[in-house]
């Protein structure tokens, strides 16, 4: 009897250290969830991201630019926890994923956020950033260092 008593005691130490493992475990940006769309362009083009909320360990997203005509590009995306790090990974054109580990989360405050993830060795772009800005999303891809900006601004479709 008193082995099982300890077993179960046991059982429930190691059950709890699992639960405050998930809860250190690093954060999805879940503030990005839902789908986002940009103004229409001077040339009449407009970009689209959808995100899930983070279920698991993934949020799953979508981007699609079109114009009235067609559709000109698309890329499947990912936002996946591994372990203790947090990686994007895009796939532009259904290209086998590239990944970009998260080097900066900063969590809603006062209706701001960011997430940025780089990948030094990647030709362009080597980071990709998100931002919540007065409840608008903006995209931004760019070498390491910032150079070269390519910025989007959406709002909630």
């Amino acid at each position: 009897m008193h082995i099982r008593n300890g077993l179960y005691a046991l059982a429930m130490t190691l059950a709890g250290g699992a639960a405050n493992a998930q809860t250190d475990a690093p954060k999805l940006p879940d503030w990005m969830a839902g789908c986002w769309i940009t103004e229409q362009s001077n040339t009449g083009r407009r970009s689209e991201e959808c995100w899930t909320v983070a279920r698991g360990t993934m949020m799953l997203g979508s981007g699609h630019t079109f114009d009235a005509q067609r559709s000109i590009d698309f890329e499947h995306m990912r936002i996946v926890r591994e372990g203790e790090a947090i990686a994007f990974l895009g796939q532009p054109k259904g290209a086998p994923p590239t990944r970009f580990v998260m080097d900066r989360h900063v969590a809603p405050a006062g209706g701001a956020a960011e997430v940025s993830f780089v990948n030094a060795a990647h030709d362009y772009p080597q980071r990709v950033t998100y931002r919540l800005v007065e409840g608008n999303l903006e995209a931004e891809i760019a070498l390491k260092d910032g150079a070269r900006p390519m910025k989007w601004k959406f709002k909630r479709a």
